[in-house]
């Protein structure tokens, strides 16, 4: 779906409160402790005032001494609670973050497939990785240090009026000064950063279409042109990026400038009072490491107000996807529905088209019953609408009108669960996951053992090859079964089908892109799955779907001609031209 650009604000920071309730035990204890860091620090100017007015002026070696085991106990305190705070809010961060990963992946896995038509599968890793890190550091690092830098601020501001009001007037006129550039220029980093966001995950998805898509690029030669295309698109990010560094390395230098500046004028209008006597030199001292404390804090604040805008662009990012509502959802109270043997489907006025191509109608009033046990055999040219009829009956897509039925029952009242659950699914391009062949065939059910897969691999002839394989079941196939060839993907495919054992059998082109030898040994192990069961068949090569039951020719999203093989070759319309045209 395409983005929808929101105002980047606090609030996007604020949604991840409830992530930190299971660990407020942690960040309680890390503020105690980022607190007492802070308390150390300003300790650190009483001990100055009294080194310069007591130790120093009165020449006292036991006040010195004194002074600066003092000084040396307090940063022994600030060392040991700077331990703690960094311990946990770090380990706060991961959990939290990790916590938003699941719930994130948790939502996105469950949505339908119209979301991944129209978003790109890159940008969805992004936010899940590259997104997740810059919160990771924004609540490890930087929450962590705004709020030790914002009470050190008002901590040093409390100090200054105590050590001296007139000086702290002062300080305090020059403050709008190093706030204006922050106000000026945060409003625009924040923009910035969200553009940053989104460029950045640009280059994630172009990497990963184009390494999913490395054979294709290379028996083109088309290298160069995605070269350049990915330079583009790093050279716009890198453009993007260095704008938002100018805007952050602006405002520092814009409130460095105020801030010390300012410190110089309080230090010669101090200086002045120390010489006519109205503070110590040991104010003055105490006071010059408060306006200090306090610039540095305010300078360290514009800088973590910058990052902050990252973090904010980024939790946008990822909290957009658990805001996202999937098209294709479950009622609220699903109707029950028994597992049976017998299952009855039936399209009833069926149309349809697909999210990304609304003006395309695919199927146009379909209308279409499938007894139990029944073969049936979906033939036609390329979108025509064959392969639509399955994603609708998986319910990976809504009808727009009409409804699929499934015993009397419209699956739109069936839980996900209670519907899939009738339907093994074999595709052309069937998916293997990086692993091993038994975790492969083993992935509908993780109770299934061993014992369970070498059974089913003797009794099927087309399994076979799994015993030549260097470690048999414990073979590691690969990324998408890169190690293996499409034949043995697909007969991996059919394994997992047999552990399902489900009353229904959806082959979806399944043997189209196989050579001959392939194709016997898929067909093979396909008829043996088949007994006692339905199987609906989507086909280009009509040859292997002679044999069925009925063979429904579609055209232009609707049937055409319905038969068996005998019956369609005598009518001498649509099927019979296929049929010769492949030379069978």
């Amino acid at each position: 779906m395409s983005e929808v650009k929101k105002p980047i604000d606090k609030k996007n920071l604020l949604a991840l409160i409830p992530f930190f309730k299971p660990y407020k035990k942690e960040v309680f204890l890390a503020f105690l402790a980022l607190l007492v860091t802070a308390l150390m620090v300003l300790f650190f100017g009483k001990t100055i005032k009294y080194l310069v007015d007591f130790a120093l002026a009165a020449k006292s070696s036991l006040s010195l001494n004194l002074t600066l085991l003092a000084f040396l106990i307090a940063v022994l305190v600030m060392a040991v609670a700077g331990y703690y705070r960094s311990s946990l809010i770090n380990a706060a961060a991961e959990k939290v973050v990790a916590d938003l990963r699941r719930k994130t992946y948790d939502h996105v896995i469950r949505v339908s497939a119209e979301f991944f038509e129209l978003m790109k599968v890159g940008d969805v890793i992004s936010r899940l990785t590259v997104d997740t890190v810059i919160l990771y550091n924004a609540i490890s690092s930087n929450i962590s240090f705004f709020l030790r830098n914002f009470l050190l601020f008002l901590g040093g501001i409390l100090l200054l009026f105590f050590t001296s009001i007139k000086l702290s007037l002062l300080s305090l006129g020059l403050i709008p000064l190093a706030i204006a550039p922050i106000i000026f220029l945060g409003k625009k980093i924040k923009n910035v950063a969200s553009e940053s966001q989104n460029s950045l995950a640009l280059v994630g998805s172009h990497i990963e279409e184009t390494i999913n898509g490395i054979k294709t690029i290379q028996s083109y030669l088309c290298e160069e042109k995605e070269l350049r295309n990915f330079c583009k698109i790093v050279d716009e990010s890198l453009e993007i990026s260095l704008k938002k560094i100018r805007l952050k390395s602006l405002m520092i230098a814009s409130v460095i400038a105020s801030a010390f500046g300012g410190i110089a004028l309080v230090l010669w209008v101090g200086g002045h009072d120390v010489l006519q006597g109205k503070i110590t030199s040991g104010d003055l001292s105490s006071f010059l490491f408060y306006a200090v404390v306090t610039a540095t804090s305010l300078v360290s604040l514009s800088q973590i107000s910058g990052q902050m805008q990252s973090a904010s662009a980024a939790a946008a990012r990822i909290f957009s996807l658990l805001e996202i509502e999937s098209p294709v959802r479950e009622i609220a109270d699903p109707q029950p529905f028994s597992s049976s043997k017998e299952v009855m489907i039936k399209f009833s006025d069926v149309s349809f088209s697909y999210p990304s191509r609304k003006e395309i109608s695919v199927l146009k009033n379909f209308n279409l019953e499938i007894k139990p046990h029944e073969k049936i055999a979906i033939v036609g040219s390329s979108g025509s609408g064959k392969s639509t009829i399955l994603q609708l009956l998986l319910r990976f897509y809504d009808v727009d009108s009409g409804a699929v039925i499934l015993n009397d029952c419209d699956i739109k009242f069936l839980s996900f669960a209670d519907l899939r659950k009738n339907f093994s699914y074999i595709s052309q391009d069937c998916f293997i996951f990086s692993g091993s062949v038994f975790e492969n065939i083993a992935y509908v059910d993780k109770s299934i053992t061993e014992r369970e897969v070498e059974e089913i691999i003797s009794n099927n002839q087309a399994l076979n090859f799994i015993n030549h394989l260097p470690q048999k079941l414990h073979t590691f196939v690969g990324e998408k079964g890169i190690k293996l060839s499409g034949g043995e993907r697909q007969r991996i495919a059919i394994a997992r089908a047999i552990i399902k054992d489900s009353p229904i059998l959806l082959f979806d082109e399944a043997t189209s892109a196989l050579d001959n030898q392939n194709e016997q040994f898929i067909n093979s192990a396909m008829l043996d799955l088949a007994k006692d069961k339905t199987v609906i068949t989507i086909a280009h090569k009509l040859s292997s779907v002679i044999n069925a039951n009925r063979i429904i020719f579609i055209k232009d999203g609707e049937i055409a001609e319905m038969g068996n093989h005998s019956e369609l070759m005598a009518q001498g319309g649509f099927y019979k031209k296929m049929y010769e045209a492949e030379g069978v």
